[in-house]
């Protein structure tokens, strides 16, 4: 895992080797800030690992900050759609900046 704290987020990158990794890294870890989370380089996302994903999205968003997926294609798998899913890294930086702006403004979409 390649983890970097950023000025307004951390980023985290898994590769395919890491997969498994992913559920006792993440959904013990303590956030404090958004979070970047680049699965570009995973060649296949199962139900398990949207499981996951769902379950450390809903530990990040009820301390106030949100995740953001990156993943090259969408999958066609039920309940990833409460996931912030965008195809590049620009994008991602981009929807958290929204967010940022959003809650600074004290509204929400």
């Amino acid at each position: 895992m390649i983890s970097k704290n950023k000025e307004t987020h951390l980023y985290l990158k898994f590769d395919n080797n890491e997969k498994d990794a992913l559920d006792s890294d993440l959904l013990s870890f303590n956030f404090t800030s958004d979070v970047i989370l680049d699965l570009s380089s995973l060649e296949t996302i199962d139900k398990t690992l949207v499981s996951s994903l769902n379950q450390i999205n809903h530990n990040i968003v009820s301390v106030g900050f949100c995740l953001v997926v990156v993943l090259k294609e969408s999958p066609s798998i039920t309940n990833i759609e409460s996931l912030n899913i965008v195809p590049t890294m620009i994008e991602a930086e981009d929807y958290l900046q929204m967010e940022q702006i959003q809650r600074d403004l004290g509204t929400s979409l």
